[in-house]
């Protein structure tokens, strides 16, 4: 067993040695034709290394490459460790080693691990048939015995216990992780299920696949050999409209039609052989990039041309709200590394037809690779000199798509005889020629991020956002959207010169601000946020999903001009379908972030205003009888006649901040308009019942932060404005904390009562 364990251990070493070599030549390869070479072609150079690793013979040529290398030179010597067995009287077969038969070594080479036949080729002992007389004839048991725990046996062992692990904790995920999707829901909706099944269509998958609808996972992702299952996160039908999720079921079934799975699940296993390379480990990583793009190239053949930067927004929203692309032997995800992302959004707006040169660029280098690595050495020959290769014809330039000098662009917006109009640029599609044109006087033209949205062209506006006495031009264009969600980028601009002035990234800003942790324990998962010293915690009653290590500001940012002054709104994001709060930035005259203020992450955005508030309290309140005013900064409902005359004189207050509608009278809070989870405390008139649940609300917080009521009753009154006072401790120091019994926002505040 040992023998046979080591045996195997030489072969997967030599394996390994030459397949990073080959891997070698292919990132080389990837460097070289980068921009000849189609993404189809790029990933198909990957498969001589996967042939590579998963066939141990190959045959002899004088063009391999492994000519120029001390690899398989001469005739395999893997003979060369004693066996276990008794060596007493017993002749050493030689076969492996250029020789027929002779002696099994005495005791003083046997003790050394290595025969002095074994190791010289093609040497015959002298007298083959003449058997090893020991004088000690218990000794040969216990030096072979020695001699199989030798540091190569152990060796192999190490590899072998290393393969079995990796390999294990492989199966292991994917069975629990299949295990789990099995139980979920196949998709129902009429119009998804259309538009997946047109897809299936068009990229002439006859293979049944399934629809899944999971909260396992927060990307889209192919799972399945036998029977593939496309796995929906219930998320994406809402940050996803229509177009999004078409170029999702194209990119995923362009897996399905192109079986990338099982050669992700040889890939997996031959990995688990060689886990002590790591130049394999990073070779199959890029071999997987280069399999989404190739994925991306094939969907793409399926759409328009102006559908490109769709797909590639679609990615971009996918990335910016996502921690991370799923790491599966058997599945396959729409989306990847940040790094990786961007070469894929340059992939898509170059993407151009297949062309003849490109076909047989493409071959050309695959064949030069198999030629000379799939092949081995020549046995005891000399290496075979170097012959001069043709070089392959170079692949003529990239054409340059350059838009004609007279086209003038087209007309995104107009206001105050300020003009915008853009047309794209020939390298990068989501890149457009903007130019501003200032009433005929000054005209200026940059490099941004636009397009043509007659829904929601840019927003003109002219306001001296920097206090130096002159209105600034101030162009907010729409960049990306989803089902209620858009994504905005501002440009403001001096009136005279039309230079555009820096304004702070609020993502980056706030990605620095913020503390927070997310935790999970007890199958739950705890999310803990703190911006400048306003707190919020939130508890998710499962883990299951593609959570981040702390909360986290990308992609979804929208801007205004409110007052003169610039104000942000940011969703921060736990994973990709859930965002536990918002922040509103408000920009000073320096154009940096002068006042920022964390918020219940809702379907609706902070702070409420008065005709959002009005209309929502419409809905749960009697057509008549009642008053809607404003006190201050809070909003008013009085009941002056009602129908039924319930509630007669009653006057209730909404907090537009938090959204918590509570008594005027008492401050007791009552229901939310913002957390449709939370429950509704307006109908319980029994006084116990009312404080148990708001200990029930409250416990949130308690989980989270680690705090203990200091009492029973730890609850100490209210403060007026919906929030309640609470006595907790912490590490042995008791505090006073206001808090907000609905949407869980909190903070450290001095003793009221003192």
């Amino acid at each position: 067993m040992l023998e046979a364990t080591y045996n195997l251990f030489v072969k997967v070493m030599s394996l390994s040695v030459m397949a990073s070599v080959l891997a070698l030549l292919i990132l080389a390869a990837r460097f070289l034709f980068k921009d000849r070479l189609k993404p189809a072609w790029t990933y198909l150079l990957w498969i001589p290394l996967v042939v590579r690793l998963a066939i141990p013979w190959t045959p002899e040529s004088a063009f391999s490459i492994f000519n120029l290398l001390p690899l398989e030179k001469e005739p395999a010597q893997t003979a060369s460790i004693p066996s276990t067995q008794p060596m007493v009287g017993v002749k050493h077969e030689a076969g492996l080693t250029g020789g027929e038969s002779g002696p099994a070594p005495d005791a003083g080479t046997a003790g050394a691990g290595l025969s002095p036949l074994a190791t010289t080729p093609g040497l015959t002992p002298a007298n083959p048939t003449s058997p090893v007389n020991v004088t000690q004839p218990g000794a040969g048991n216990a030096l072979a015995a020695d001699a199989g725990w030798t540091p190569l046996y152990l060796l192999g062992l190490v590899w072998l216990g290393g393969a079995a692990v990796v390999l294990g904790l492989s199966v292991m995920a994917q069975l629990r992780f299949t295990a789990r999707v099995r139980r979920e829901p196949e998709v129902i909706s009429p119009d998804i299920r259309l538009l997946f099944e047109t897809c299936l269509r068009e990229l002439q998958v006859r293979r049944p696949v399934k629809l899944i609808e999971t909260r396992q996972i927060a990307v889209p992702a192919l799972l399945g050999v036998m029977r593939p299952k496309l796995l929906l996160p219930a998320s994406t039908l809402h940050i996803l409209e229509a177009s999004g999720l078409h170029h999702v079921f194209l990119h995923e079934l362009a897996h399905v039609k192109r079986c990338d799975i099982p050669l992700n699940l040889l890939t997996s296993l031959l990995l688990a052989l060689h886990w002590f390379n790591p130049l394999l480990w990073y070779a199959v990583r890029q071999m997987k990039a280069d399999q989404e793009v190739a994925c991306d190239a094939l969907a793409l053949t399926h759409l328009e041309q102006e559908c490109h930067r769709s797909y590639a927004l679609t990615l971009l929203k996918l990335l910016e709200t996502l921690p991370g692309p799923i790491r599966l032997a058997g599945a396959a995800g729409i989306s990847s590394s940040k790094k990786e992302m961007e070469r894929r959004i340059i992939m898509i707006t170059r993407h151009k037809k297949i062309t003849a040169k490109n076909t047989l660029l493409g071959l050309a280098v695959v064949m030069l690779l198999s030629g000379c690595t799939l092949t081995g050495a020549k046995l005891n020959s000399a290496p075979v000199p170097e012959k001069s290769t043709p070089a392959a014809s170079p692949a003529a330039s990239q054409d340059k798509d350059t838009p004609a000098s007279g086209v003038k662009g087209t007309l995104l917006g107009e206001k105050n005889g300020i003009t915008v109009t853009a047309k794209p640029t020939g390298e990068n599609t989501l890149l457009h020629e903007v130019t501003v044109n200032v009433r005929g006087e000054v005209s200026r033209t940059f490099l941004w991020d636009a397009g043509k949205d007659e829904t929601r062209p840019p927003i003109i506006d002219e306001a001296d956002v920097n206090g130096d006495g002159t209105k600034e031009i101030f162009i907010r264009i729409t960049t990306g959207t989803g089902t209620g969600v858009y994504m905005n980028d501002i440009h403001v601009l001096q009136p005279a010169t039309l230079e555009e002035l820096v304004v702070e990234d609020p993502v980056e800003a706030l990605n620095r601000r913020l503390k927070s942790s997310i935790t999970h324990r007890d199958n739950h998962t705890y999310v803990s946020a703190e911006l400048d010293g306003k707190h919020m915690s939130k508890v998710y009653d499962y883990t299951e999903a593609a959570w981040g290590e702390k909360v986290g500001f990308g992609a979804i940012v929208s801007y205004e001009l409110t007052g003169g002054r610039i104000v942000a709104h940011l969703a921060g994001a736990a994973s990709m379908n859930e965002f536990p709060l918002e922040v509103v930035a408000v920009y000073g005259k320096d154009l940096t972030l002068d006042s920022v203020q964390m918020y219940y992450g809702s379907f609706i955005a902070p702070p409420l205003s008065e005709q959002e508030i009005k209309s929502m309290m419409e809905k749960r309140l009697p057509a008549t009888g009642w008053t809607f005013g404003k006190d201050g900064g809070q909003y008013t409902v009085d009941f002056t006649d009602p129908p039924n005359g319930e509630e007669q004189g009653n006057t209730y207050k909404i907090n537009p901040f938090t959204g918590t509608v509570y008594d005027a009278i008492s401050g007791n809070p009552l229901r939310s308009l913002v957390n449709r989870e939370a429950i509704d405390l307006w109908e319980i008139s029994d006084g116990s019942k009312y404080q148990k649940e708001l200990y029930k609300l409250l416990q949130p917080i308690l989980d989270t932060e680690g705090f203990e009521p200091v009492s029973k009753d730890w609850i100490s009154g209210f403060t007026g404005d919906g929030y309640l006072f609470g006595e907790v401790r912490k590490e042995g120091r008791e505090f006073t904390i206001k808090a907000d019994v609905f949407t869980s926002q909190w903070e450290e505040i001095p003793d009221p009562y003192k």
